[in-house]
């Protein structure tokens, strides 16, 4: 059974549980996801709204998801650096290294 969060948090994304051998809705401010609106839930990782009339949960819309922040650049490693090192130090003397 899955079973999503009724109201969204700030970030706007409604959280998503599944555990199986339960046939009840077990968290207070939850909603059992029916059967075939499940894959829709999940392919939306919980960005929607919810369309809920009587207490039950009949059809969700997506919404947009927030663009992640892009990653900030990798470190380099110690031997990239040594390389880096090496290679610097390598034109400044006039050596050509093989």
């Amino acid at each position: 059974m899955t079973i999503i969060q009724i109201s969204a948090p700030e970030t706007g994304q409604h959280p998503i549980q599944s555990q199986s051998g339960r046939d009840a809705c077990w968290l207070e401010g939850w909603i059992e996801v029916p059967p075939q609106l499940e894959k829709a839930v999940w392919d939306t990782l919980g960005w929607c709204n919810l369309n809920i009339q009587d207490g039950v949960l009949v059809g969700i819309t997506p919404t947009t998801r927030p663009e992640s922040p892009p990653e900030p650049p990798r470190e380099p490693t110690l031997v990239e650096r040594l390389r880096a090192d090496v290679d610097f130090l390598s034109v400044m003397t006039g050596v050509e290294l093989v």
